[in-house]
């Protein structure tokens, strides 16, 4: 007789007493070639734990004896057996600034917008220092999604907790973080209830994914899921970032396989390996061809629960803690470009990995120690001069980049693309209307700055009624500008720089500037005057006057 018991009413029915299931049951995973297709079923005695309909498979538990005529249906692909998974944490938050979560917090990025599934043991619900958005429940015997061994609570402070004055800060505080349980309070759970959870994150459309667990196991044959990979690469086709530890030796005996543990060896998983304060590989960290990346992984500082279940703070060490600092970093990168694609959002996260070990990517550090974004712009790099000076300017609205998230930096900047910068610092009238300039139309996106500029004499066009507002500017002609709307900037010297003729009309606020150290030249001791101006250059200019300087 077949039963298609729920599973609540399954744990009501294992509340009750005289009433067991034969000690010979066990649990597998059924995958069907097409849909689920339970009929099939009809002459087995079996009990639905899970169904998984995105993979066409169902968790049950069946006698050990019926396993061999579920596997010669026509319409099973595979059976699997259950196998059980444990968190990757040592027991014994510097990590916070050394991934940069501290630059990406000055930018105002806090994950707000992203959802994380942080799939663990639960999460204290009642800590002040988090702010759960919901969750979800798959431990048989558990009502809810609480913690009651602190390890998922520890891996969603990495990420979750508030900047509120107490304990600690995430590196993602306002993504939503959803607590989903399936490991109980001993650390360990059942894969059939981890693939359950991933599933109820692809349904709730989770941004992210967060798996701070292995396999016990060291051999590959036992433990090398075909359910969980092709719910993975579900998740994967949804466009979910999925984010695990790569594993921990806690035997002091060194690495007994020669990649990741599992979930992190699968494709389409992002596997995390931990490195202490030096950024040098941890001595329990699991390294392999399928490391992605390294993140801080040893003396954690993050939320907890004490002993008597109270919400606590406490210093944990593991793979299990690394993992949660790239997770959050995503979602800052999520954040920061909504309209990218998986790819884009990937391209970045090997662009910001701070490259250690062996040059390139290799099998002890990955791609190397992802860093959360550090400027507003794609293509700023963290590494330039000028990264300051830009992100200055686009936090306050003074400066924009391109429709694509990219500044630009080494382009040249036009005429009109100035005014409007200096108008916008100014706070002057934008409003797109006529002006004075024949080649500059009523709806030209500067016009409105190009008619307050002229009235307030800081610019001037060209014989002719012309500005050209589509040209390049040049190094002289940007200092008459910025002395025009910012100054007046004396200066007692006529010739800063031998290539600045001391009758050129820009000469005297080139000197007046350079004295103020606005600007400054090149390293052979040149200003080149008639040089057209880099938008980078320009973003160093303005924010010295409006940030250093002056104002």
């Amino acid at each position: 007789m077949k039963k298609l018991i729920p599973i609540l009413v399954l744990v009501f029915i294992l509340g009750l007493p005289g009433i067991a299931f034969a000690s010979d049951q066990q649990k597998v995973i059924i995958s069907f070639d097409g849909a689920i297709q339970l009929e099939e079923l009809q002459d087995i005695d079996y009990e639905v734990i899970h169904e998984y309909p995105s993979i066409h498979a169902v968790a049950v538990e069946i006698a050990q004896e019926e396993i061999d005529d579920v596997e010669a249906l026509n319409s099973v692909q595979y059976v699997e057996k259950e196998r059980s998974l444990k968190v990757s944490v040592e027991q014994s938050n510097w990590g916070y600034s050394e991934v940069d979560a501290d630059v990406s917090k000055s930018l105002g990025l806090t994950g707000e917008g992203v959802k994380v599934a942080v799939i663990d043991t639960g999460v204290d619900k009642d800590h002040p220092d988090l702010n759960i958005a919901g969750g979800k429940n798959f431990v048989e015997g558990s009502s809810d999604y609480d913690d009651q061994n602190g390890h998922g609570t520890h891996v969603a402070g990495i990420i979750n907790a508030q900047p509120n004055d107490i304990g600690t800060i995430g590196v993602a505080p306002d993504a939503k973080l959803y607590a989903v349980k399936a490991l109980d309070q001993g650390g360990k759970g059942n894969q059939i209830d981890v693939i359950a959870a991933i599933q109820w994150a692809i349904a709730k459309d989770m941004d992210i994914i967060n798996l701070s667990f292995t396999s016990p196991y060291a051999s590959e044959v036992t433990v090398n899921s075909k359910t969980l990979a092709d719910i993975i690469k579900e998740a994967h086709s949804q466009g979910i970032f999925v984010v695990a530890a790569s594993g921990n030796d806690k035997s002091g005996e060194g690495q007994k396989t020669d990649d990741v543990m599992y979930p992190g060896r699968y494709d389409f998983v992002y596997s995390v390996g931990s490195v202490d304060q030096d950024l040098e590989r941890s001595y329990f960290s699991y390294g392999g061809k399928s490391i992605d990346f390294v993140a801080p992984g040893e003396r954690i500082r993050s939320t907890y629960v004490g002993d008597e279940g109270e919400s606590t703070y406490g210093y944990l060490s593991g793979t299990s803690m690394s993992s949660p600092f790239v997770a959050g970093s995503i979602a800052l990168y999520k954040e920061l470009y909504p309209n990218y694609s998986f790819k884009q959002i990937e391209e970045l996260l090997f662009d910001n990995a701070k490259d250690l070990g062996s040059k390139g990517n290799d099998s002890s550090y990955g791609h190397g120690f992802l860093l959360a974004p550090a400027s507003y712009f794609s293509d700023v790099d963290r590494k330039r001069w000028y990264i300051d000076y830009v992100n200055r300017l686009a936090k306050d609205g003074s400066l924009e980049g391109y429709q694509d998230k990219t500044f630009r930096p080494t382009n040249d900047i036009t005429r009109q693309e100035v005014v409007t910068v200096v108008g916008r610092t100014l706070g002057l009238d934008g409003t797109k209307r006529k002006t004075k300039f024949e080649d500059v139309p009523s709806d030209l996106y500067s016009s409105g700055y190009v008619a307050s500029a002229t009235d307030k004499g800081i610019i001037q066009g060209y014989p002719s009624d012309r500005f050209k507002p589509k040209q390049s500017i040049t190094r002289g002609e940007v200092a008459v500008i910025i002395e025009n709307a910012f100054g007046p900037f004396d200066s007692n010297k006529k010739a800063t720089f031998s290539d600045v003729d001391a009758d050129a009309y820009y000469a005297d606020e080139v000197s007046a500037l350079a004295e103020e150290e606005i600007i400054t030249g090149y390293a052979d001791g040149l200003y080149k005057p008639d040089q057209p101006i880099k938008r980078s250059e320009l973003a160093a200019v303005l924010s010295k006057v409006l940030y250093e300087n002056l104002r």
